[in-house]
């Protein structure tokens, strides 16, 4: 939608409603005064109930507001959002929620979460900040009196100590504890010993919260595998002998064979390794949606904006001089000397502030275009309610993507490429250089990817990525999402789904379609413009085939070089399968390749793998290929064991089906840990694991909706919707 054009259209109704506001702005207070005194019953009345029968009346609330206002004073939310702890930052986030700073804090977590190796998916923390948009005071009352209830207890002397330190780290000891205690208390009407005592439950909520994190023991197995992902590892030097090489060795199938492979492998996602399906062949499509797409390239843009005026840069420079600025040492001969900041000088940034406001400009003319461009496809849609209108509805009012974008087009004479997509999944998508580059930027700094954000649409249903807090709103189908832009600068974009699919078998090995992806310029890669599903099988009936043909190769190769040396083996190899364009490149089809201390992977980094990228469309491959992985590297620690029993001799054939490869192996040591290492690390091993264990239960402890189920909050009077929960999202209506 174009906000001006609709503003101009409604500005007379517009006008009415904000003089009424204006006057509401006038008696809102005392109304809010009014509103805020319970229906039923004085200050004391219940207005929740929880555990068995607590109440929870108007004046705990108000006691509760002027508690947390208190330690808020006091530099609590500081102290807890500055730690290392995940308990800590998460309390603190329930108490002290800070709507400006809630993006950030998201990612934080989020960075931290991934780098050390936590059980915790970003959709987990994801849904932790959508659900702290309650009261906070209804929390603090809760967390209270479960620490009580479980019997952590802090004593003020304890807490008045702990305070005085906290007060002084924070204020860079240019405060005095005893003073802001009775002054923020003072301001709150509240007395020091009773700001003392608001801490102090403070210090009991992150007891028994660590406590609960912490009842899990690290087990033997546990560290054990901890300790084998560290100190296994695999050194082995072998050739690869992969069926796909020998392609050109087979006839192609017939009618029979693609037939009777389809049937058999219609239901498996491609790469789907089983007991039945040991080579991971697979012609079940996943989600898929079908997009039109609106795409600029900012080259041509940059041709229809000027350069900035010196004068423009010098405004910019005067409106954003802490921009521009530099630690420099007060004394340049002296190493150690201090550093005072210095301004840079106009003449020094003026070339930076220029490509800024160029940027800019860019930018802003592409957004331009793109929403003319658009505009015409969705001139129809203000008719509607954008809340209640269905699918339907907006696929009746939506205008033709193309028609529209040539109407900008000719406004200001540039290219625009237009087009729709055929229904494709995430991995086609993320595979194309243009439609998989683009991103989005939402409240958080970490933009949402393409295919995240169209596969995020509410008819896909369970199989619809989700979106967090801080990302951009859920799309709608048939409303443009945009402007998008890639990482490198080169093309903006609008699009629209405007058709989806949810996981399926084919009906028939005969589809075929063009997938219709943008082309914008001349490119030396490749990309295939058509899938034919009898193609994929045929082809995947030839793989199965040449594995016989590639396990005989093998057996040839180690064969000469038992008799004669593995370079001679690898040049008679090449000479007689080796592909013919190898003569051009250094790049042979048959080369020898080294492993060098690969660890083992377990089956706690596959799940951890599993769940990182679990909430992200077109991931499942890469989640295959971990697995893949994992099971080659395990194929040749076993074949190492069996030999140690058998004492077979190097060198060996190994086969990996799921690769629908032979190795010809040449050496192969796998080295682990000794029983003395292991005793002389396992206690840091245990901290480090206990660690990592209870940083990943704190999420789950501090979720608001299970302390809500923990607690039994529930309303004292019945509600009208009795369909509804008593939620953090609805116990005030605030929002972020």
């Amino acid at each position: 939608m174009h906000l001006v054009k609709w503003f101009r259209k409604n500005m007379t109704k517009l006008m009415a409603i904000f003089v009424i506001l204006i006057m509401v702005a006038f008696v809102m207070p005392s109304l809010l005064n009014q509103l805020a005194k319970p229906r039923m019953g004085g200050d004391g009345s219940a207005m929740w109930l929880y555990g068995k029968d607590k109440e929870i009346t108007i004046n705990d609330i108000r006691q509760a507001t002027a508690e947390l206002a208190v330690l808020r004073g006091l530099y609590v939310n500081e102290f807890l959002i500055r730690q290392q702890d995940l308990r800590l930052i998460f309390l603190g986030r329930l108490l002290f929620p800070e709507p400006d700073g809630a993006a950030r804090l998201s990612d934080a977590i989020k960075n931290v979460s991934f780098r050390s190796q936590f059980y915790i998916s970003f959709s987990k923390i994801d849904d932790f900040f959508a659900q702290t948009r309650g009261r906070s005071e209804l929390f603090w009352i809760l967390l209270k009196s479960e620490a009580k209830r479980a019997g952590c207890a802090v004593f003020p002397e304890q807490a008045g100590e702990i305070l005085s330190r906290l007060i002084s780290q924070v204020t860079n000891n240019q405060m005095d504890a005893a003073t802001a205690v009775n002054r923020i208390c003072s301001a709150n009407n509240m007395t020091d010993q009773q700001g003392l005592a608001a801490f102090a439950d403070v210090l009991s909520i992150i007891i028994y919260s660590k406590v609960v994190s912490d009842v899990e023991n690290v087990t033997e197995p546990q560290l054990e595998n901890v300790f084998a992902r560290l100190k296994e590892k695999i050194n082995a030097e072998f050739v690869p002998f992969r069926a796909e090489d020998f392609l050109s060795k087979v006839s192609e199938p017939d009618e029979t064979q693609i037939t009777a492979q389809f049937e058999k492998y219609k239901n498996y996602l491609p790469g789907e390794i089983a007991d039945d399906n040991p080579y991971g062949f697979g012609y079940k499509f996943g989600p898929r949606v079908s997009l039109d797409y609106i795409i600029v390239k900012l080259e041509d843009v940059k041709k229809l904006v000027a350069m900035p005026t010196e004068e423009d840069a010098e405004n910019y420079y005067q409106l954003h001089l802490d921009e521009f600025t530099q630690q420099v040492a007060t004394d340049a001969n002296d190493p150690n000397s201090g550093t005072v900041v210095r301004q840079r000088s106009y003449a020094e940034v003026a070339a930076i502030i220029k490509d800024i406001l160029y940027t800019q400009k860019v930018r802003s003319q592409s957004m331009k275009i793109l929403g003319r461009a658009v505009e015409q496809a969705e001139a129809d849609f203000e008719s509607l309610d954008f809340e209640k209108a269905s699918t339907e509805e907006f696929k009746s009012k939506a205008g033709d993507y193309g028609t529209s974008a040539q109407v900008a087009s000719k406004e200001y004479n540039i290219k625009i490429y237009t087009g729709r997509t055929a229904l494709l999944s995430a991995g086609e998508i993320q595979s194309n250089k243009y439609l998989g580059s683009l991103l989005m930027a939402g409240r958080s700094r970490i933009p949402v990817g393409f295919a995240r954000l169209v596969f995020a649409v509410k008819e896909l249903g369970d199989e619809a990525s989700k979106l967090g807090p801080f990302d951009t709103p859920m799309p709608k189908m048939y409303v443009s999402v945009g402007p998008l832009t890639d990482a490198a600068g080169s093309i903006a974009a609008m699009v629209r789904v405007v058709e989806t699919a949810n996981s399926a078998a084919s009906e028939s090995i005969g589809l075929n379609y063009q997938k219709n992806l943008p082309e914008i310029a001349e490119s030396a890669e490749t990309e295939e413009k058509t899938f034919v599903l009898r193609d994929v099988v045929a082809k995947d009936c030839k793989r199965f085939e040449t594995m016989k043909i590639a396990r005989k190769t093998a057996e040839e190769f180690l064969g000469t070089a038992k008799k004669q040396s593995w370079d001679a083996a690898l040049q008679k190899v090449n000479a007689s399968y080796g592909k013919k364009d190898d003569t051009k490149t250094d790049k042979k089809t048959f080369e020898m390749q080294t492993w060098n201390d690969r660890n083992r992977v377990l089956q706690t980094d596959i799940e951890m793998t599993k769940m990182k990228v679990s909430d992200m469309p077109g991931t499942k491959n890469v989640i295959n290929e971990s697995i893949i992985y994992a099971g080659l590297v395990d194929v040749f620690y076993k074949q190492f064991e069996n030999m140690q029993v058998t004492k077979e001799e190097l060198p060996v054939i190994i086969e990996f089906k799921p690769r629908l490869s032979c190795y010809a192996v040449k050496s192969l040591t796998c080295a682990s840990g000794t029983t003395g290492e292991y005793e002389q690390i396992r206690q840091q091993l245990a901290f480090q694991q206990d660690y990592v264990d209870s940083q990943s239960i704190a999420i789950e402890h501090f979720m608001p909706d299970n302390i809500l189920k923990r607690l039994n909050l529930r309303p004292a009077q019945p509600v009208q919707e009795p369909n509804k929960p008593a939620g953090p999202n609805n116990l005030n209506g605030e929002n972020q």
